[in-house]
């Protein structure tokens, strides 16, 4: 029944969705019915490789490296070292959660949040006397990647979010409008009767990284390493299930560069009593190294390392409540 395997997921997820957990039971389908189809076995190379191959991949469209998906497959048979039973239900839930895959089984997730772009400026230039324009030839701007305190912002945008220029023919007179981003300096454009239109390189908006205001994962690469930034909710030392993923992606740079090792730097915001916000930062940076441990990483390759200002609040307080795990 439903019922039984749900008892078991919410051994490790207690607000584990009662939908999914019906969808992944039917998934499963016929594999339940014996116990020892019903069970996942961690030390079993076939068994692994099936559930990396048939579910992460086929079912949950993954596209991680085989390297990733199997040490997150370890991270959660470490994370049921204690439980004799491993049963398959609760091993695919707890993989879909980690990788953010519930909502394929019917979950409601929280819509991903979009940057939020200020309303252009529009500065129109002196009407064109001229009976037609040729098509414009517009320049191409490259991507501009910038930062602020410690963050990396993207700017990872279409070209269509990059072209600079809207040229509107209103009868026999053109107006050209340039649109460009707050404070940006826009060059003006010459036009002449019969001549292509170029438009002078505008930077391209560029896109901060989405802080989440609870517990959350941030995976991000700086230059050319993986960042992970582990945060939490106020007061709490509970590492979110995205730790699983981020972690096998640590654990695969690492394979790929020997003599590489891991920083872990917990922080905390400034509210409160600073003595007690130093310790919550170190039992968060303790629980963040547990879990890299976890996912297989060895610990000599894990350094603990307290940052200068652990009361970290350049961007909001819930970027104090974090630990941030990076390759040295």
């Amino acid at each position: 029944m439903d019922e039984d395997w749900a008892i078991d997921v919410r051994k490790y997820v207690p607000d584990a969705d009662s939908g999914v957990i019906a969808a992944i039971v039917r998934y499963c389908g016929i594999a339940l019915r014996s116990r020892d189809s019903s069970l996942v076995s961690f030390t079993d190379a076939t068994e692994t490789d099936r559930v990396r191959e048939n579910y992460l991949k086929k079912k949950l469209a993954l596209t991680d490296p085989d390297s990733v998906l199997d040490s997150a497959i370890a991270a959660v048979g470490v994370r049921m070292k204690g439980d004799n039973t491993r049963n398959r239900v609760t091993v695919y839930y707890l993989l879909a959660e980690a990788f953010g895959k519930l909502g394929l089984f019917g979950a409601v997730a929280a819509a991903p949040v979009a940057p939020v772009m200020a309303a252009a400026p529009v500065m129109a230039a002196a009407p064109v006397m001229a009976a037609a324009i040729p098509a414009a030839v517009v320049a191409a701007p490259a991507g501009v990647a910038a930062s602020s305190g410690h963050r990396r912002v993207a700017a990872g945008l279409t070209w269509g979010q990059k072209l600079p220029l809207v040229l509107m023919l209103l009868g026999g007179a053109g107006i050209l409008y340039m649109v460009s981003k707050p404070k940006a300096v826009v060059a003006p454009v010459a036009v002449v009767a019969g001549a292509p239109v170029v438009a002078a390189p505008v930077a391209a908006p560029v896109v901060a990284v989405a802080i989440p205001e609870g517990a959350g994962i941030v995976r991000e690469e700086v230059d050319a390493k993986p960042l992970v930034s582990v945060y939490f909710a106020t007061s709490k030392t509970d590492v979110d299930a995205g730790i699983v993923p981020a972690a096998a992606e640590m654990k695969a740079y690492l394979d790929a560069h020997p003599g590489s090792a891991l920083s872990v730097s917990g922080y905390a915001d400034p509210r409160g009593d600073a003595a007690m916000n130093a310790e919550l930062s170190k039992n968060r940076a303790f629980a963040v190294r547990d879990a890299l441990i976890a996912a297989g990483i060895p610990t000599e390759a894990i350094s603990l390392d307290k940052p200068a200002d652990a009361t970290d609040d350049t961007t909001s307080l819930t970027n104090g409540r974090r630990v941030d795990v990076r390759v040295k």
